[in-house]
């Protein structure tokens, strides 16, 4: 019972001791916070996630200035993103000013666009640029997708507008049939066999027009009807079946027989014929009121997120800050802690004290994480309350992936400290480590961009753990993954074991 008691005394002297070394060095606690801190906090706050608008000249060849003009009321509505810096007609002067960094793009439209087209060859618009940065060359090329997608999408859209167009036309001429219906109609009520053949040769003129202009329209909406999947285009088969009655009827209203009375037969004929032109015009007049825009893009989508809150570019990096930040605070004052005590001479004193290495390696260790914990403490109070970054989820589960993560973080720091001579050489390892962490951690670059080889690189630091146990805490509200918190913890106790081991090795040696 005693030497329980003694080994709780033990460890309680070197606490206070550890702790009093630390606030000893203002500068030095100022240095390990402010400094990391106020660094990666302005990079979190002055970094933003919006598409660069690029400068664009676009080279039109020999054009005239006609080209030009359409060309540049055809460009500035294509978005935001795009600049219209105007069309030159050399592109070798168009290339000296991309050189000059006076644009960022030039675009080369082919001289002879609509003959390749003819000949069944793609139009492709040559988009030059002068970067070097390989994401800025990937955002060009999807920069230009988008653009030629929305090109394509204008040049359907005219396509589509001029066969709503041709569908007025076709209604104009369903008009017509229809009132010439209605005056063989009438003819025929008071056996008026002249004005009714009159009408017949107007009908017959008429329903010609109809039929020609309705095809178009009656094809058009047919593609569309078979890009959607609608079954067997029932409204595009009963348009064409009503054309083709309609026609059928015309013919046989060719022949009115002047000894005829009554003309029930043509009679009932014209009432057919009026009933199918309503329906052809009910069928047509939807058509025709559709949006020309949701024609050719029926399809959108919309990005939901199904989280309980908005988040901002700061609030997403502020878990990776906290993280980065407590690790390197952390591992620094675990890599100074055994080489100032082999700098003061102090282990040599511990060599021959009754203190053991496992007694000296948890006061340190306790004192770290008391000390570390207030920081941490601080820290996440301006975030949260300074800055306004949630904290969806509950502070138990907090307050675990940070004990965790120090804990871990101290590890490493006390196997640096006991395998470095110096204290330059102990900071050199801990800014590895750091650089490390910033790089390879996904703090700023997701995981899934880094090789799947490198990614064991990623796995070996703590703040990799840290950052996304704190993201999914305090912006997912709950734990993901719990075994990240498991392996975090797992790779702080064989890294406690490593230091206790190396510690032993270091006061054994006298």
């Amino acid at each position: 019972m005693g030497e329980i008691y003694r080994f709780f005394i033990r460890i309680s002297a070197f606490l206070g001791r550890e702790i009093f070394a630390v606030l000893r060095q203002p500068m030095l606690v100022l240095t390990l916070i402010l400094g990391p801190f106020l660094i990666l906090l302005l990079f979190g706050l002055g970094f933003r996630n919006n598409p660069q608008p690029l400068r664009t000249l676009f080279v039109a060849g020999e054009r005239d200035d006609e080209i030009a003009k359409q060309l540049e009321e055809y460009v500035t509505s294509l978005g935001p993103q795009l600049i219209y810096m105007g069309v030159s007609m050399d592109k070798a002067e168009a290339i000296k000013k991309l050189v000059r960094q006076e644009v960022d793009l030039v675009a080369v439209v082919p001289n002879d666009a609509y003959e390749l087209i003819r000949n069944s060859q793609p139009v492709v618009i040559e988009l030059n640029h002068y970067e070097i940065d390989p994401f800025q060359i990937d955002y060009i090329n999807v920069f230009g997708q988008v653009y030629v997608n929305e090109m394509n999408r204008q040049v359907l859209l005219n396509a589509t507008r001029q066969g709503q167009q041709e569908s007025a036309t076709a209604h104009d001429s369903l008009v017509a049939v229809r009132q010439s219906t209605q005056g063989l109609s009438q003819a025929l009520e008071v056996n008026d066999v002249e004005m009714a053949r009159q009408q017949q040769q107007a009908l017959d003129r008429d329903s010609a027009t109809l039929i020609q202009t309705a095809g178009a329209t009656v094809g058009l909406v047919g593609g569309i009807q078979q890009a959607m999947g609608v079954e067997q285009n029932r409204d595009i088969e009963a348009v064409e079946d009503l054309l083709v009655s309609i026609e059928e009827r015309t013919n046989d209203l060719k022949g009115i027989n002047e000894s005829a009375t009554g003309f029930e037969a043509e009679k009932e004929q014209v009432d057919q014929l009026e009933d199918e032109l309503s329906q052809l015009e009910s069928l047509m007049g939807e058509f025709q009121n559709i949006d020309a825009d949701v024609l050719i893009r029926p399809f959108r989508s919309q990005a939901k997120s199904i989280a309980s809150v908005e988040l901002a570019p700061s609030d997403f990096f502020a878990p990776s800050i906290i993280a980065l930040l407590l690790q390197h605070l952390a591992v620094t004052l675990g890599a100074m802690s055994i080489v100032q005590e082999r700098r003061d001479g102090t282990m040599e004193l511990f060599r021959v004290s009754p203190i053991s290495a496992i007694e000296m390696l948890i006061s340190k260790y306790l004192s770290y994480v008391l000390f570390t914990g207030i920081l941490a403490l601080i820290l996440t109070l301006i975030v949260i309350y300074g800055l306004g970054v949630p904290m969806l989820g509950t502070w138990l589960n907090y307050g675990l992936v940070l004990l965790a993560l120090i804990f871990t973080s101290l590890g490493f720091g006390f196997v640096i400290s006991l395998i470095a001579k110096t204290d330059s050489e102990a900071i050199q390892y801990s800014m590895i480590l750091l650089l490390t962490s910033v790089f390879f951690s996904g703090a700023f670059i997701s995981l899934q961009y880094l090789w799947l080889p490198v990614r064991v690189v990623s796995w070996s630091v703590p703040a990799t753990y840290g950052i996304h146990l704190l993201q999914d805490t305090m912006l997912r509200g709950f734990l993901a993954n719990p075994l990240l918190l498991i392996s975090l913890t797992g790779i702080g106790f064989l890294f406690f074991l490593l230091a206790w081991r190396l510690l032993r090795r270091a006061m054994a040696q006298g």
